[in-house]
């Protein structure tokens, strides 16, 4: 016998005594090296074909549940998260009023600023409209929570359940005001001294000197 054919009649891969059973990854990977089940069989000497056969059927159930679930989970979206600024302001009870708001991103930075001319109408109406246009607006920006400050302590205690709301006028706002809060997914409501909503003061005196008018607020 020449030593060419000597050579090709050994196996691949030696025989060898087992003193546990082989691992499934062992197996698998022995299988694809030699993508023969025969040469596979004879190296793992306590497998036979259906235990071959149950390793083969558990490793694609496995794949297709990690396929699916990597299909099924939904990619984790960002939540935002903003403060607002917002006031209202009469010249006169009623008089001319406007409505102000500063609305910042959790960092801190300004993300827009509102203002609008309500014509004549009360402060109490005008803490109200300006709490709506800017709730709308940060909804608009795609706002998922929100805490809102405000200098009037009836409307944040209004708003809060504290108080009750007996003008008929104020109802309808309130109802208002408060269902758009229920679409952010978190909501908080502070009151806050004047000096500290001094922006949003300004903004709303601004729409009342320059009239400027909005359709939404």
């Amino acid at each position: 016998m020449s030593a060419e054919k000597a050579a090709d009649s050994l196996p691949l891969f030696e025989k060898s005594k087992e003193s546990a059973p082989p691992s499934e990854e062992s197996i698998l990977r022995h299988l694809a090296q030699t993508l023969s089940v025969a040469k596979t069989l004879q190296r793992f000497s306590s497998l036979n074909a259906k235990g071959l056969q149950e390793i083969l059927l558990r490793s694609a159930q496995r794949a297709a549940e990690k396929k699916a679930t990597s299909q099924v989970l939904p990619a984790q979206k960002e939540i935002l998260e903003f403060h607002i600024q917002a006031d209202g302001a009469s010249r006169g009870n009623p008089g001319k009023a406007g409505v102000g708001a500063v609305i910042s991103d959790a960092q801190g930075r300004t993300v827009k600023e509102l203002k609008c001319f309500l014509g004549m109408t009360t402060n109490n109406v005008a803490e109200y409209r300006a709490v709506i246009l800017a709730l709308e607006k940060a909804l608009e920006l795609g706002g998922g929570r929100v805490t809102v400050c405000l200098d009037s302590e009836l409307v944040v205690r209004q708003l809060q359940g504290e108080y009750r709301v007996r003008e008929a006028h104020l109802q309808t706002l309130h109802r208002r005001a408060l269902e758009i809060l229920s679409r952010f997914s978190k909501y908080t409501i502070h009151y806050v001294p004047r000096e500290e909503n001094r922006r949003a003061d300004q903004l709303a005196n601004e729409a009342i000197d320059q009239k400027i008018k909005n359709p939404k607020c």
